[in-house]
């Protein structure tokens, strides 16, 4: 079989009770249980082959109360594509609809999200070795489903996302140094050129392809879907604007698999399967997929 960091997983945007891990040569997929019961959105982050979950929340049966967790769990992925679960120490903070990545090997950070008053700028990191959640730098804007990138394994860019607990669109950019841990808030970023090219959005995709380029793609703009796509320089912050996707679509617990030539990710949408060819800088678009409750995501072989 395939080495388990040839890799990535997706979730089920519609029932929030499974995930699928998928291969990036072959695209075949294997389906699995989320390790705990949750109906609102829960984010998780993706170390090789072990998948990170947290926080999330459900409303109880019979109950017009509200639940918003501060679990963590460990999927580990083992050689035989079974796996195995652990429990993890809870956050410090409830939330859901937030943003969940991987800055390196040892340390996971969730930003942004909600609980039951609003949307929260409290932020957290996991050290895995530790075993331990440590509160950091707030976000300037109280916020959820924002697009995160973690940056040469030391910052954390943050993109947009949506506030006033409704589809308002932020336009904001922030900046996380993770290694000055006097900072007490992320800093704000001035675009220095092509603010034009700057929309406000969440939903949006986001990966770092080089030390001068992140990746932004697709995501809602008033609740509507877009294919545009941006790239972003955060040495000299200037953004520009790079070819449209085949289709528009939004990308939130969504995470991206990177070949060496191709950048791979299914969308939330419509489930299709996008692909950015890195050299050539262009989109094609893999033929909607069938969610299976057996198979998980069948990927057509045909290309658009």
């Amino acid at each position: 079989m395939e080495a388990l960091d040839e890799y990535s997983h997706f979730c089920d945007d519609q029932t929030n009770k499974c995930f699928v891990l998928y291969n990036l040569k072959d695209k075949s997929t294997r389906k699995y249980e989320v390790p705990y019961e949750t109906v609102y959105l829960f984010d998780s982050a993706q170390i090789k082959n072990q998948i990170y979950f947290t926080g999330g929340g459900l409303t109880p049966s019979g109950s017009q109360g509200e639940q918003f967790f501060q679990f963590t769990y460990r999927v580990t992925i083992l050689p035989d594509l079974d796996t195995k679960t652990e429990k993890l120490q809870n956050m410090k903070v409830s939330r859901a609809n937030h943003t969940c990545v991987a800055l390196t090997q040892n340390l996971i950070y969730v930003i942004g999200g909600c609980n039951s008053k609003a949307e929260i700028p409290s932020c957290e990191e996991y050290n895995i070795e530790k075993k331990t959640w440590r509160e950091v730098a707030y976000l300037n804007e109280k916020k959820m489903w924002v697009s995160v990138c973690a940056v040469d394994s030391k910052f954390l860019y943050a993109f947009g996302g949506s506030c006033n607990l409704k589809p308002k669109e932020s336009e904001m950019i922030e900046c996380l140094d993770t290694q000055d841990p006097s900072k007490k808030l992320w800093t704000k970023v001035v675009l220095t050129s092509g603010k034009e090219n700057w929309r406000r959005c969440f939903f949006t995709g986001c990966y770092q392809l080089a030390e001068d380029d992140i990746l932004l793609f697709g995501g809602l703009v008033n609740t509507k879907e877009v294919n545009e796509t941006m790239h972003f320089n955060p040495k000299k912050c200037i953004m520009t604007k790079g070819a449209n996707m085949q289709r528009a679509d939004a990308f939130y617990r969504m995470k991206p698999g990177k070949t060496a030539s191709e950048l791979l990710i299914v969308g939330s949408c419509e489930e299709d399967m996008h692909v950015y060819n890195i050299g050539a800088k262009s989109w094609t678009l893999v033929k909607k997929g069938i969610w299976n409750p057996e198979v998980g995501f069948d990927i057509k072989a045909d290309t658009c």
